[in-house]
């Protein structure tokens, strides 16, 4: 029951004019950019062996 009235409301949420189905794509593009720009930040500390 609460589950479905969370569903229910998670659909009418609009946010600065754009769907939810938006901003999902949204975050998932960020994390995955994020991702990339800091994949190098923690080098192999053995390359040299």
């Amino acid at each position: 029951m609460f589950l479905s009235a969370a569903g229910e409301a998670a659909q009418e949420v609009i946010l600065f004019g754009m769907s939810h189905k938006f901003w999902i794509v949204v975050l998932i593009l960020a994390l995955f950019i994020g991702a990339i720009l800091t994949a190098s930040y923690n080098d192999d500390k053995t390359k040299g062996l």
